[in-house]
């Protein structure tokens, strides 16, 4: 049938039931809505009701004996109408920055705390995918002489440290990978690492040879950056035998197929780039494009920086889902990011932070 206009007791039965669905996992009957949430409605009417919503397709039956469960088409009304504003959650906000503030400046660490945040606030197993380094917008650099005729490269950016490693040639001393390393956080402070990969060739191009060394260096450099660019997407999995705290895991064989999606690094960053504009998007059950999450839900957020999608972070469980918290762990998640990535900006007003406070 198609997408009716339900009657306000028709959705108050209807949100009665995938909540109590989504908090106990028991099968709803007449008389569990009419004890727990609507004594005012008979059990009789209930009964007719639940009927009702069922030959819609918003609830079913798995057995002709047995109570009924939510369908994909309760849980997407559920989200679209019913749940109604996610609020951040104080013990969310607290246990999200907890985590957050023991992370290390570098970027891998970060998303590490942001995986394991989400998924100690969610109870499901979470996914954080970055969308490659291109886009980050340098702060500083630097150049750091490793034995062996090797340097670390380290790209200060608003959202942590990116780190590569390259080679260096004979006769380039301590002193040369300073210069250089300041003369680089002049030129390119405030742009993009790719932008940075596009233009430092034409510095070389403008540099005098009185800038003893550089352009040896700089040439090996620029094929670090373009490996930093084009390395597969950095991708992060915390929490995911939680998935087995679901019953609808209880078959190892459901959980398996699960599993081998979140650790496949191809197949999660298609999932997670999906329907990538919205702020919170939630795929639920046969939305998903993935046979093997047609029973799961995907709910997933977007972390932008000037409007460019930085990371990706989902949260993958059953469709008997908690949504509510799953959307408050990320919107408090973005939250937090966006003010950790205002404090990195150690040059930026001070007046503006004080306002924050």
């Amino acid at each position: 049938m198609g997408d009716e206009i339900l009657s306000e007791r028709k959705l108050k039965i209807l949100y009665s039931a995938v909540e109590d669905y989504i908090q106990y996992a028991n099968p709803i009957t007449s008389g569990s809505v009419h004890d727990k949430y609507i004594s005012n409605i008979s059990p009789a009417t209930l009964r007719n009701e639940l009927s009702a919503l069922e030959a819609m397709g918003y609830l079913k039956q798995l057995h002709t004996s047995s109570g009924r469960i939510p369908t994909s088409k309760a849980y997407r009304l559920y989200v679209n109408q019913l749940m109604g504003n996610t609020k951040f959650n104080k013990k969310t906000l607290e246990t999200v920055r907890g985590m957050l503030t023991q992370r290390t400046a570098y970027l891998s660490d970060i998303l590490q705390a942001v995986a394991g945040a989400v998924s100690q606030t969610t109870n499901y197993p979470t996914v954080v995918v970055l969308n490659g380094y291109d886009n980050l917008p340098v702060e500083s650099i630097k150049i750091i002489p490793l034995i062996n005729l090797s340097a670390l490269l380290l790209i200060g950016t608003t959202n942590g440290i990116v780190n590569g490693q390259f080679e260096l040639s004979n006769g380039i001393t301590e002193e040369n990978c300073i210069d250089a390393s300041n003369f680089l956080t002049k030129k390119f402070a405030g742009k993009t690492i790719q932008f940075m990969r596009e233009n430092i060739k034409q510095e070389l191009l403008n540099m005098s040879d009185e800038i003893d060394g550089f352009k040896q260096l700089f040439n090996n450099l620029i094929n670090c950056l373009t490996d930093m660019i084009t390395r597969r997407e950095n991708v992060v999995r915390v929490g995911e035998t939680k998935l087995l705290n679901n019953p609808e895991y209880a078959d190892l064989s459901d959980a398996k197929k699960v599993f081998d999606i979140i650790n496949d690094d191809g197949e999660i960053n298609q999932v997670l780039n999906e329907n990538s504009d919205s702020e919170i998007s939630f795929t639920i059950g046969k939305e998903n494009n993935s046979e093997e999450l047609k029973n799961c839900s995907v709910v997933k957020a977007n972390y932008k920086i000037k409007g460019k999608n930085i990371a990706s972070i989902g949260v993958i469980g059953p469709e008997r889902m908690n949504y509510s918290n799953v959307a408050s762990a990320l919107k408090v998640i973005v939250s937090e990011l966006d003010k950790l990535n205002y404090l990195t900006n150690d040059s930026d007003d001070k007046e503006d932070n004080k306002n924050k406070n």
